[in-house]
C-alpha cells in the first residue's frame, strides 16, 4: 500500500439489515475525507442510489445483477474509473446488494489494474439482530458468508431484542472479530477508520444468487391509499425478503420513499423526487414462492 492508495469500505449485509442507513451516515462524515460511494441493487431499480443521492452527489449505480456476478465486471471499470478521478479520493465506499457474498468484492480488490492504487480498509457487515435467526437453509448459509467476511459487524436494530438475545447472538458469531451493537446503524466514528486485520478461517459458500432469489418491479398507474396499503404491508408473506420504492399516497403532494422488512414497514419524505410513475416497488423474494401474481392483484385492487 501505497502513500495515494485510496481507502476502500465494504458494506454488506443481507436483505433488510440497515445497509442503506449506513451508507446514509457514512456519505455525511466529514472526517472520512473525498469519498464516493457505489451502491449496487439486486432489481431493475436502484432505490438504495436514489435515496442516498439525497444526501451526496457522488454516488455511482450498478443495478440489475449482483456486485458479486452479473456486474462485477461493471464493478472492476468504475473503480478504475475512480481511481483516475482529479483531486483524487480518500475513500470509497462499496455496498454489496444483500444477495451478496462480500468475498468477491475483497478478491475484485486484489486484481492487478487495482492494487497499486486501492487498499482495502474495512468490511463491514450488518445483521438484523430481530431477523438473523429466523433465516434457514441456502438463505441463512447466505447471511453467515457475509459475516464471516467482516472485520466489524454491526448487530443492528439492537432495540428489537432483548439484551439476553444480543449477547446469545454475540457468542454465535464468535470472537473472530468486533461486534457492535447499533440501532439505526448508528456506529461510532473511531471503528470506521481502523486498517483491515488479519483473519483467517472457514467461509460458508452459499448456493448461486438465481437460485435463491428472484426480483421484479411493480409500477402503479394512481397514488396509493394509506390505510389499505399499511394494512396490506402488514400481512405480506415471510417468502417476500424485501420491498422498496417510491410511492405517493392518496391526500399527499409529495412522494415517499417505502421501506419494508420482515413485518416492519418505514415511509419517509422523498424530498425533491419527481417519479415517472405514482408508485414504483421493487421486490426481492424466494425464488418459485408464486408471489408475484397475488401481490401486484391485491396492489391494483386498492
Amino acid at each position: 500500500m501505497n502513500a495515494q492508495s485510496i481507502a476502500v469500505t465494504v458494506v454488506s449485509g443481507f436483505l433488510g439489515a440497515g445497509k442503506t442507513t449506513l451508507l446514509n451516515r457514512l456519505a455525511q462524515q466529514p472526517q472520512l475525507g473525498r469519498m464516493a460511494v457505489i451502491v449496487n441493487d439486486f432489481g431493475e431499480l436502484n432505490i438504495d442510489a436514489a435515496i442516498i443521492a439525497q444526501v451526496t452527489d457522488a454516488v455511482f449505480s450498478l443495478q440489475n445483477g449482483c456486485i458479486c456476478c452479473t456486474v462485477q465486471e461493471d464493478l472492476l471499470a468504475q473503480l478504475v474509473s475512480l481511481t483516475q478521478l482529479r483531486p483524487r479520493l480518500d475513500r470509497i465506499v462499496i455496498e454489496c446488494s444483500g444477495v451478496s457474498d462480500p468475498q468477491r468484492i475483497v478478491q475484485t480488490l486484489g486484481y492487478p489494474q487495482l492494487k497499486a492504487h486501492l487498499h482495502l480498509d474495512t468490511v463491514i457487515t450488518l445483521v438484523d439482530a430481530s431477523a438473523y435467526r429466523g433465516l434457514e437453509g441456502e438463505f441463512a448459509r447466505l447471511s453467515r458468508a457475509q459475516v464471516a467476511c467482516a472485520d466489524l459487524v454491526l448487530l443492528n436494530k439492537a432495540d428489537l431484542v432483548s439484551a439476553a438475545e444480543l449477547q446469545s447472538l454475540r457468542a454465535e458469531i464468535g470472537s473472530r472479530t468486533r461486534i457492535v451493537s447499533t440501532v439505526q446503524a448508528q456506529i461510532p466514528d473511531a471503528l470506521l477508520l481502523g486498517e483491515r486485520s488479519t483473519r483467517t478461517g472457514l467461509t460458508p459458500v452459499p448456493a448461486p444468487h438465481d437460485q435463491l432469489f428472484e426480483s421484479w418491479v411493480w409500477q402503479g398507474s394512481r397514488p396509493l391509499p394509506a390505510k389499505p396499503l399499511r394494512d396490506w404491508l402488514a400481512q405480506l408473506p415471510k417468502d417476500l425478503f424485501r420491498l422498496k420504492g417510491l410511492v405517493h399516497l392518496q391526500g399527499n403532494d409529495q412522494p415517499f420513499w417505502l421501506q419494508h422488512v420482515g413485518h416492519r414497514s418505514q415511509f419517509s419524505l422523498a424530498s425533491g423526487q419527481q417519479p415517472e410513475h405514482p408508485a414504483q416497488l421493487v421486490f426481492i423474494a424466494r425464488r418459485g414462492s408464486g408471489l408475484r401474481e397475488t401481490l401486484e392483484a391485491q396492489l391494483r385492487g386498492m
